[in-house]
């Protein structure tokens, strides 16, 4: 369970850097989106994805790649 546990907080950390740094401030509280994850989760809900064309898509996971990268 421990080294899950230590997998877990590595992900987190490649997906949201400083997050483990924020969760110790806030004593231990996990944070799960950081502010540019909430932008990318807000283009991405906001997509018509049922109206998505295949090179539109391309196109969004692109921009949204950049954003996060």
């Amino acid at each position: 369970m421990k080294r899950h546990e230590q997998s877990e907080h590595e992900l987190s950390e490649t997906l949201s850097p400083g997050a483990s740094d924020l969760a110790q401030k806030n004593g231990n509280q996990q944070v799960l989106f950081t502010a540019l994850d909430r932008d990318v989760l807000d283009k991405l809900r906001g997509a018509d994805l049922d109206q998505l064309k295949p090179l539109d898509a391309l196109n969004l996971l692109a921009e949204l790649k950049k954003q996060i990268s």
